[in-house]
């Protein structure tokens, strides 16, 4: 039995346990097939299942759900300290270096020596 004949025996077996007048019965058919036109969709719709799961099961209980975003805003943080902390690649080293080297100040010039008396001062 497919699933058109299972519906059309619960409406057969609906329509017999109500004991309704013709009138009602037209409308009821006429509300069922307006249902079936608005049901039916031409073309596939993208959905992610799992989404709508995962709300479902935690909208009954808020602190699910801050559970849940805590827990993903712990995983955003890490992600960005990750990318953020990630120790500087050769090219880039490469490129501080050469544009030490090219540059026309001394090194001497990116050297805090005011650091370092700033510090003999404060010590005494």
């Amino acid at each position: 039995m497919n699933e058109r004949e299972f519906g059309y025996q619960i409406k057969q077996h609906l329509d017999r346990a109500l004991d309704l007048k013709p009138a009602e019965l037209k409308r009821l058919k006429v509300a069922r097939e307006q249902a079936l036109l608005r049901q039916r969709t031409s073309e596939p719709a993208f959905a992610l299942a799992w989404v709508d799961a995962a709300v479902g099961r935690l909208s009954g209980s808020p602190v699910q759900a801050g559970i849940a975003l805590a827990g993903a805003a712990l995983i955003l943080a890490l992600v960005g300290m990750q990318y953020w902390q990630r120790p500087p690649s050769v090219e880039e080293i490469e490129e501080i270096d050469a544009a030490l080297l090219t540059s026309d100040l001394p090194i001497n010039a990116y050297l805090d020596n005011s650091f370092d008396s700033w510090l003999k001062r404060s010590q005494h």
